[in-house]
């Protein structure tokens, strides 16, 4: 189901470009279609932006399904103009960062099957959705309120009911919604008020199975209060199914107010994938563990994570995609120390500077991981997977 590749060397810029560290792959073969996930972390910060080699901009690797930028305006407004001058018509999530936080991009290329494009109300693309013999699929991302200059809570119900409607003109429902994120400006004055609207908004559309989430805290290029991702999984058949994970080491985060689980699976003929929640060091009793101590919070936050992976019968080397999220951007190169202890292989992930939800959490990580199904063969006529290490 999962290959992974690195490419051997990074793009060399012109002068006065960016660096770009060498860009992650990760390609997980379904049985009829593949998604091939782009992670490129940045090694160092310029003036201008550099993306001609990165493998998302080649129309052969398919449909884009989104990209997601953490970057400084500038290099977001030079992200926007590459990839609109490549042909790219994607949901593009833009996340400012201060200029000399790594930050990155990530974007994730569809191939062997069509999607449909969804619009929101202003005519952007706001996402796509498609469907195989087995489930019906649907992938959002940039979903902005109508008025970003409305009261926040009412910013966070707009942006629910507009992808709400999205989901309806794929023929979904949030029901169906198994991981979803909220990038919120400012997130530690009103996560409350967001934490109420989005709770009344599972309650008035009866969503019992919370989905996997991520809430940070950061600043969106449109100066909305919030932007919001998703990915849905409707069923079919007995071959596709969506399950809660439970975290061994937390209680759910419904126990203290918020309405999301840690962790959901998807598992379809070819495999499993993980959506592992923004996961941060907290105990089983809520309570924030190491306060104050950001490399004790790295550690406690991944034998969390590496707990939900093994309880899985998965580890850290069937990541696709993550992201680190630092409170402190002198705390970013902890990430590197801890990998070198750990002796960890290079990770698809960007290190980010962005609030947690609560001011004594110095760190934060969400992660997807997937693993094929063993014993499963599928000839290259119908489809295939394989997972290479």
């Amino acid at each position: 189901m999962l290959s992974e590749t690195q490419s051997a060397t990074a793009a060399q810029p012109p002068p006065g470009c960016r660096a770009i560290c060498p860009a992650i792959l990760r390609q997980i073969d379904h049985f009829t279609w593949t998604e091939s996930r782009a992670t490129l972390p940045i090694c160092s910060v310029s003036s201008t932006c550099c993306l001609e080699s990165n493998p998302f901009l080649d129309r052969n690797q398919g449909v884009c399904l989104n990209v997601d930028a953490f970057e400084d305006k500038k290099q977001l407004a030079a992200v926007h103009g590459e990839l609109q001058g490549h042909g790219v018509h994607a949901p593009e999530t833009a996340l400012v960062q201060e200029t000399g936080v790594p930050g990155g991009i990530q974007a994730t290329t569809l191939s062997r099957i069509v999607a449909t494009p969804l619009f929101g109300k202003d005519g952007r693309v706001i996402g796509r959705f498609f469907e195989d013999s087995d489930a019906r699929y649907c992938m959002l991302g940039d979903v902005r309120p109508d008025n970003p200059d409305a009261p926040r809570g009412e910013q966070a119900t707009n942006v629910l009911n507009a992808m709400q409607r999205a989901l309806t003109d794929a023929g979904m429902h949030f029901r169906h919604v198994v991981r979803t994120w909220f990038y919120n400006e400012n997130l530690l004055d009103w996560y409350a008020d967001f934490n109420h609207a989005r709770t009344e908004f599972f309650r008035h559309h009866r969503i019992q199975r919370m989905p996997a989430s991520t809430g940070i805290g950061v600043a969106n290029a449109g100066g909305a209060a919030l932007v919001a991702k998703a990915v849905a999984v409707q069923p079919k058949t007995r071959f596709v199914s969506v399950h809660l994970v439970e975290s061994p080491l937390q209680h759910e985060a419904s126990a203290y107010g918020s309405s999301f689980s840690r962790a959901m699976e998807v598992t379809d003929r070819a495999g499993r994938i993980l959506y592992i929640s923004g996961t941060a060091s907290i105990l089983p009793n809520g309570k924030t563990a190491h306060i104050g101590d950001a490399s004790a919070q790295i550690e406690k936050t991944m034998e969390v994570v590496g707990a939900i992976l093994k309880n899985n019968g998965m580890n850290l080397t069937d990541t696709t995609r993550a992201i680190a999220y630092f409170r402190h951007r002198e705390h970013i190169p902890l990430w590197e120390q801890y990998c070198v202890a750990h002796r960890l292989p290079p990770l698809p992930v960007i290190l980010t500077q962005c609030d947690v939800c609560r001011d004594n959490l110095l760190f934060e990580i969400e992660l997807d991981a997937a693993r094929s199904i063993p014993g499963v063969h599928v000839s290259a006529l119908t489809g295939q997977w394989s997972i290479h290490h």
